[in-house]
């Protein structure tokens, strides 16, 4: 009945929109705008609901929680969102996008994904100001739009590791046709703020000076797509405080402490590269990433997520097989211990606290591959049926991508089932 009541809320509240691909693009010849031609509304949603045989909850990516997901979830897929469009002059248009979906920080405002004013001065140029899609993948304007690709969910060993989903600052784009297809630049400057979901606590991280670019061709077939970046993070993990404190303590008698002290805090830059291309040709589809995300603090690390997906379309419906993996490339956190004899209170205080500092910055260590087949049924224009079947792998210690992060010893295998019903409106 919960779970009806949730379901029927997401419905018949706000959130998120249809991708930009169905925005109306402005005739720049045009010289007179009807006043029922500036402003349209649309919309999209998911209700999903998804089954694994494990005693660990499956969650989508970093962002969602972990308290409210169990072996079978409604929440984890689900989503419904509305998107309001104005084009005020053939030049000047603005946008807002709002998204309800389990994850969501809305104290802090994270269901705003887009509020963005956007000037064209021609057909190639573009700046837009305001609050807008984080531009690092091939489904940046599209995540959270379930309709616009063949899976239940983006993959989660590549989508997963990226729990960034809008930024506030600005792009600039520049668009050219280049024989059969299309070029697009863009240079993008601005600041992240994300909720994180770990297993020792959620918090509050940062990315200042955001400054990234991205490289895109496409033509009827084909879709490259490059982009780079880095940004500063800041943030502060409850618990750590306490674990700082301790150390403190016991530095005289410790060396390494002030080390261990510097590693708990998120602090330092993050850089990432990513590789995108996508080939469809009508029956045929192909798609792929790769990524790779260097980061100074080291509860975050060096991760790398990639995948390779295949589908075949057979009148309305389209199987699909994909083969993922994400994997932190650095070694796991080990906290020296001190060396040379110490008092017995002392020396099991100093295993204590390098016991809950490599607990602590371990919980998003990732080391997962994913099989997964399923199978989108385009059953109205506006409206699909999913299957999903995902079968997932992951080390000891490698479950940074899941519920409790590593706080459980052991390999993981989980067989996932799920099932969503995506549409536009």
């Amino acid at each position: 009945m919960k779970t009806l009541i949730y379901l029927s809320f997401l419905i018949f509240c706000a959130a998120t929109a249809s991708a930009e691909e169905n925005q109306p693009d402005l005739n720049l010849d045009e010289k007179d705008l009807s006043s029922a031609d500036i402003f349209s509304v649309s919309g999209f949603y998911t209700l999903g609901i998804n089954h694994n045989d494990s005693q660990s909850q499956y969650i989508r990516d970093l962002s969602q929680s972990r308290t409210n997901h169990s072996q079978t979830s409604a929440r984890t897929d689900s989503r419904v969102g509305v998107q309001l469009l104005a084009d005020f002059t053939p030049q000047w248009s603005a946008a807002l996008q709002v998204t309800a979906r389990e994850g969501v920080d809305y104290a802090n405002g994270d269901a705003v994904d887009w509020a963005f004013l956007r000037y064209r001065p021609n057909e190639n140029w573009s700046l837009r100001v305001g609050r807008l899609s984080v531009d690092m993948f091939m489904l940046s304007d599209f995540r959270n739009v379930g309709y616009t690709y063949p899976w239940v969910r983006p993959v989660q060993d590549f989508y997963g590791l990226i729990p960034f989903f809008q930024y506030n600052g600005a792009d600039l784009q520049f668009r050219q046709q280049l024989g059969d297809g299309e070029l697009k630049l863009k240079g993008n400057l601005g600041r992240i703020s994300s909720t994180l979901r770990s297993g020792v606590g959620d918090f509050r991280v940062h990315g200042d000076d955001l400054a990234s670019a991205s490289f895109e061709w496409s033509d009827e077939r084909f879709h490259l797509r490059a982009s780079v970046g880095q940004m500063n993070l800041q943030g502060k993990v409850p618990g750590s405080d306490l674990l700082s404190s301790g150390l403190g303590q016991l530095s005289p008698f410790w060396p390494s402490a002030a080390q261990i002290q510097h590693d708990l805090k998120i602090k330092g830059r993050l850089k990432f590269l990513l590789l995108g291309a996508s080939y469809d040709n009508g029956p045929w589809w192909f798609q792929g990433e790769w990524g790779r995300m260097q980061s100074e603090a080291a509860i975050y690390g060096h991760m790398e997520g990639a995948y390779l997906s295949a589908a075949y379309r057979i009148d309305a419906f389209q199987p699909y097989i994909t083969l993922s993996q994400a994997k932190s490339k650095n070694a796991p956190y080990r906290a020296p211990l001190p060396q040379g004899p110490l008092p017995p209170q002392l020396a099991m205080a100093s295993q204590n606290l390098a016991a809950g500092t490599n607990q602590f910055l371990n919980s998003l260590y990732t080391d997962q591959q994913t099989y997964s087949i399923g199978i989108r049924w385009d059953f109205h224009p506006r409206m699909a049926l999913k299957f999903q079947y995902d079968r997932i792998h992951a080390a000891d210690g490698g479950k940074g991508l899941w519920d409790n992060g590593n706080a459980q010893p052991g390999r993981l295998k989980a067989n996932v089932f799920s099932l969503s019903f995506d549409g536009l409106f």
